[in-house]
């Protein structure tokens, strides 16, 4: 019985030690002190466990951790300071250099992007707020020195204005790249939060059109929506981390409670093994010494009562030691299963998450986070294997007369019809996304210029031919796509940048057509 308890000790230990290393890993990342620890306890439980250790490390954590939930949210209410601080000097500011102007937009739109972690996107925002920063002080600079221009900075800037000139195009692109991701992300946000009055009215001036300085106003809202989301989610985060340490706590303690009672119970049986001992010492000298019969015969007796009794109260404690033992081995397996499903849980959420950050809450498409992703897998395999990969753009012709006219309700059914139409030309690793807007794209791996144009006629025809009818009225969908096959020398986006100017050039040539590589070399 003695090694079968044993054994189960042995194996309950190691299941439990098997658990913690397991669990520590949902901490990583939480601070340095923390991550330290963590590894410390990792190390006294990995092969041979020493108890001893890991009860201080864990009572170390225990410290640590008791006030992270508090330092969680101050350090989120900083982090939406420092954002709305900037915001407030580049407002004050009118940014006369479109350049200067586009790289401080660029960075409103970096806040966007969702990150792997709660921690990691505060860390992005004030990466971005020191670069605010940075751009607005070699601004006002800029601003002071031509105050007092000579006549050779005159020259210099006769040629400064000559590249704004040429930066004017690609920072009217940039505006409407943003006006596209800012359009995905107020769409996403109303989807969440239906009645928002202020989400509600971006929407209308986003339908409407927007100015430069009303778009940056705009951008400043979202932003503090998704930090107000990122404080509820550090506060939801903090809870199951409360949680989990407290869970943690607990185990630690009963894992002490076993090593005690161990160490008590192997004293005690040595202890009652010694006095065994004794008593069959003395039998032994009796037998030697004694002459008489019935005194021999009365001293043994005597000392196997003494020797019954404690043999008794030996069985006693044990049985009571196992006893528990068996509650305490029990009680650590109902803490280790109800940490099993918390943790089990918090991983479904986490995965719900992800998903959802990668998908367009209207269409149900990839979003522009997943297409970024899917697209240097792509390319990184275009690379390796020299196999073709080809990229389109599609965009829905007049889609902005559709929501004028028959009203937003209907741009959105217009955007799920076209995506269903859309994935019914998609098989096997292509890769459909909503880019933003009415815009698509599509990746295309192992398709070639001539295949990437029929895939692309395909898709005009099927929905040139497919009818809508809005308020009794039938209203024929068509679009335009550009398409590109990246070369050896084509980085990521000097091809998307190349079928994005196929697209335009499509929409010049009339709309409903398609322009490829092909159609370019001739």
């Amino acid at each position: 019985m003695e090694d079968k308890q044993l054994q189960a000790y042995k194996k309950n230990n190691a299941l439990l030690c098997q658990f913690i290393i397991k669990l520590s890993s949902f901490y990583e990342g939480f601070s340095d002190k923390v991550d330290g620890e963590l590894k410390t306890l990792r190390g006294h439980l990995s092969g041979t466990p020493n108890f001893s250790l890991a009860t201080v490390s864990i009572n170390k954590l225990n410290v640590a951790l008791q006030h992270q939930d508090i330092s969680l949210r101050k350090y989120s209410l900083e982090t939406v300071s420092s954002i709305e601080d900037a915001m407030k000097q580049l407002q004050k500011i009118i940014f006369e250099d479109e350049a200067l102007r586009g790289l401080a937009t660029q960075e409103l739109i970096k806040l966007n992007q969702p990150v792997s972690d709660i921690f990691s996107i505060y860390r992005l925002y004030a990466r971005a707020v020191q670069l605010h920063r940075v751009a607005l002080g070699k601004h006002v600079k800029g601003l002071l020195s031509g105050d007092s221009a000579t006549p050779e900075t005159a020259t210099s800037t006769q040629r400064q204005s000559a590249e704004d000139d040429g930066t004017e195009r690609g920072s009217a692109h940039f505006y409407r790249s943003i006006f596209i991701e800012l359009n995905q992300l107020v769409t996403s946000y109303t989807e969440k939060k239906p009645n928002d009055r202020q989400l509600l009215d971006i929407k209308k001036r986003l339908d409407q059109g927007m100015a430069n300085e009303q778009l940056l106003e705009s951008c400043v809202v979202v932003l503090r929506m998704i930090v107000q989301d990122a404080m509820t989610e550090a506060s939801l985060t903090g809870k199951v981390i409360q949680g989990l340490h407290t869970s943690l706590g607990k185990i630690g303690e009963d894992v002490s409670k076993s090593i005690d009672g161990s160490k008590a119970q192997f004293e005690q049986r040595t202890a009652s093994n010694a006095e065994l001992k004794t008593y069959i010492d003395n039998i032994e000298e009796a037998v030697s010494t004694t002459d008489s019969f019935d005194a021999l015969k009365t001293q043994t007796q005597s000392c196997i009562k003494v020797l019954s009794k404690t043999l008794t109260d030996t069985q006693a404690s044990d049985s009571e030691s196992q006893t528990a033992l068996i509650s305490l081995l029990s009680s650590m397996q109902d803490r280790i299963n109800k940490l099993q499903q918390q943790t089990d849980s918090y991983k479904r959420k986490i995965a719900e998450q992800v998903m959802q950050s990668k998908t367009d809450a209207l269409t149900r498409l990839p979003n522009r986070q997943a297409y970024n992703e899917q697209l240097a897998i792509a390319h990184q395999h275009f690379q390796s294997s020299k196999k073709p990969l080809s990229i389109a753009l599609i965009d829905i012709d007049f889609f902005k007369s559709i929501n004028d006219k028959f009203g937003h309700s209907a741009g959105d059914k217009t955007l799920q019809l076209v995506s269903r139409a859309f994935k019914r030309h998609m098989a096997g690793d292509q890769f459909l996304a909503r880019w933003g807007g009415e815009e698509f794209v599509v990746l295309l791996p192992n398709t070639n210029e001539t295949k990437l144009r029929e895939k692309l006629e395909a898709i005009r025809k099927d929905l040139e031919s497919m009818q809508l009818k809005f308020k009794q009225e039938k209203v024929v969908i068509t679009v335009s796509l550009g398409g590109t096959s990246f070369t050896s020398t084509d980085t990521i986006d000097s091809a998307f940048e190349r079928a994005d100017k196929y697209l335009y050039q499509a929409k010049r040539n009339g709309r409903n057509q398609v322009v490829t590589d092909i159609d370019a070399q001739k």
